[in-house]
């Protein structure tokens, strides 16, 4: 692995800005903090550095801005409107087929509705399709939150797959070493076994999405045979 990469990662303080750092330095540094018998000290060179890249960039992406600072409108405000909108279709096709094609009055408007018959059904249709596709993503109101904890969950499922077991303490003990932020009741091992449990019971779908970005990058950092 090249020791030198150019990485881009956001600051702490909103904007991007690229780096031009020392990945094998970094993360001897940051494992440096573990325990002589910490078991994530097993790790290979390249394991170590893809752990510590991972966390450093979940780090980057959950760091507090400026006290003050006025958020910039994500991508993942747009999925929760969106995400709205298309539930409040379902609810519309519901009063259509109630009130419009089938209401007291509904005579009244045939020789216009007729030909829109199949409205309410598409309606109703769209809403759970589309809906569905956004609710992967993660329910209303925690898209975002879900996006920034899946770096924290391939992590974890990367330590899990190259040591047998999860050592969430030891992963919270090297996260609080990157971040360089105490560790809190939010990212505890214990929150971190509860994210990743939250993740794979109510979103299997991402949850094994994140599984198997963990064994690919577990198949990259792999010792290679040097014939």
């Amino acid at each position: 692995m090249d020791k030198t990469l150019t990485v881009l990662l956001s600051g702490l303080g909103g904007g991007q800005f690229p780096m031009v750092v020392d990945l094998d330095s970094l993360a001897t540094r940051a494992f440096g903090h573990l325990a002589a018998d910490s078991p994530l000290k097993k790790l290979s060179g390249p394991e170590r550095v893809f752990l510590h890249s991972t966390l450093r960039i979940y780090a980057v992406a959950t760091a507090p801005g400026p006290e003050g600072e006025v958020e910039e409108t994500t991508v993942y405000d747009s999925l929760e409107r969106m995400a709205r909108l298309v539930k409040s279709a379902g609810k519309l096709s519901t009063k259509l087929e109630s009130e419009v094609f089938h209401g007291p009055d509904s005579d009244v408007l045939l020789p216009f509705t007729s030909s829109f018959s199949d409205l309410p059904g598409r309606l109703a249709e769209f809403s759970k399709v589309v809906g569905g596709v956004l609710d992967l993503i993660g329910k209303s109101g925690h898209k975002e939150g879900n996006a920034d904890r899946l770096l924290l969950i391939v992590a974890a499922e990367f330590v899990r797959l190259k040591t047998g077991q999860p050592y969430y303490e030891h992963l919270a003990e090297l996260y609080q070493a990157i971040s360089e932020r105490p560790l809190s009741e939010d990212l505890s091992g214990d929150a971190i076994r509860k994210q990743r449990d939250n993740l794979k019971q109510n979103y299997p779908f991402l949850h094994a999405w994140m599984l198997e970005r963990a064994r690919r990058a577990g198949e990259s950092t792999a010792a290679r045979d040097p014939s």
